[in-house]
C-alpha cells in the first residue's frame, strides 16, 4: 500500500498569494489592504500594491501577504469574507 504524499513543512514567516473575488461595483481594494494591515501589520515594500483582473461583473484582486505564524491565516480570511461583495478567496 502506498503511503499518502505528505505536505511540505512550512516555515514560517512566510510569503503566499491571497486573490479575493467579488463584485466590481461593492469590493474595494484599499478595505481589504486595511484589513490585510490590520492583521498581519507592516507588509514588506511593493506588497501593499496589489493586481487585478476583471470579468463582466466580477473583479479578482492579488495581493502578497507576509504571514507570521500558523495561526494569522484564518482570522484575516475570515474579517475579508464580511467585506461587501467578496464571493470567493483563494
Amino acid at each position: 500500500m502506498e503511503e499518502s504524499p505528505r505536505r511540505p513543512e512550512i516555515t514560517y514567516p512566510t510569503r503566499v498569494p491571497m486573490k479575493i473575488i467579488g463584485r466590481q461595483e461593492e469590493m474595494r481594494p484599499d478595505m481589504i489592504l486595511d484589513l490585510i494591515l490590520t492583521h498581519l501589520g507592516p507588509q514588506a515594500d511593493g506588497d501593499e500594491r496589489h493586481q487585478f483582473n476583471c470579468r463582466g461583473a466580477f473583479i479578482s484582486y492579488t495581493f502578497w501577504i507576509t504571514l507570521p505564524h500558523d495561526q494569522a491565516e484564518t482570522p484575516l480570511r475570515e474579517a475579508i469574507q464580511k467585506l461587501p461583495g467578496v464571493v470567493m478567496q483563494l
